[in-house]
């Protein structure tokens, strides 16, 4: 399951100056991939996954709407470097 910001133009601009803007109203996509296990520790890990469902979401309420949706908990979430995600 990979959870991602949308890029705006103020994210653009902000990124020429050096800093990060903080967007309560931030959209996302979300998206849940299915792997073959014998392919996630290499570099072709992505040869045969299958998007299993996605959706975009307008700010952190409706996010939070389609992970209930999709029985998900934010707490069930964890760093990207401490998850089984190839990406």
């Amino acid at each position: 399951m990979d959870i991602a910001p949308r890029q705006s133009p103020r994210d653009s601009e902000a990124h020429k100056h050096g800093w990060v803007p903080s967007a309560a109203d931030r959209d996302f996509r979300l998206e849940h991939w299915e792997y073959d296990s014998e392919r996630i520790e290499g570099f072709d890990y992505d040869i045969g996954a299958v998007l299993v469902a996605s959706a975009d979401a307008a700010g952190e309420s409706e996010l939070t709407t389609v992970l209930a949706d999709w029985q998900l908990s934010p707490r069930q979430f964890v760093y990207p470097w401490d998850s089984e995600d190839p990406k």
